[in-house]
């Protein structure tokens, strides 16, 4: 259990560290610059004036889904960070999987969009890239295996 507890602490932390990030990049989004970390003028074209000079209504939308996205990150690293320290290190197998499916889904459908874009810098994409290297290290080190069934975890099939 020690193995599956350290796996599931660093999978918290992963997921406070999204949640921080995110709450970074929600104040980021009402500064003078218009992208995100990693991403300059040579991918997108305009600077954050330029576009609000062009077209307010457009600015306005990205600011939207910014913050949208920003608030979906903070909830996503929450919702991992608890299901890691309150289900995961107790060696809750539907915890692990919750927790390993939300991040597997989000990098899944968010991450090709940005080679597909033109997007994938490294200053960009590196960060993300090596904290999904550690989640993946920390869920093979959580994963519970059967004998977490031995271990309190109840069967899907089992009822009171």
């Amino acid at each position: 259990m020690a193995r599956i507890r350290w796996g599931a602490r660093l999978i918290a932390v992963l997921g406070a560290l999204q949640a921080a990030s995110m709450v970074h990049f929600f104040f980021h989004n009402f500064g003078d610059e218009l992208t995100e970390r990693g991403i300059s003028m040579r991918e997108v074209g305009v600077s954050k004036a330029q576009l609000v000079a062009f077209n307010a209504d457009l600015a306005n939308y990205i600011s939207h889904l910014h913050i949208a996205i920003a608030g979906f990150g903070m909830a996503t690293g929450f919702v991992v960070a608890m299901l890691a320290w309150f289900g995961i290190q107790r060696g809750s197998r539907w915890a692990w999987w919750a927790a390993v499916g939300t991040v597997a889904i989000s990098s899944l459908v968010g991450i090709p969009a940005h080679f597909a874009y033109g997007f994938a810098t490294l200053a960009h994409l590196g960060p993300p890239f090596a904290l999904l290297a550690v989640f993946a290290l920390a869920a093979a080190l959580s994963y519970p295996g059967p004998a977490s069934l031995r271990n309190g975890e109840r069967s899907p099939s089992s009822s009171t």
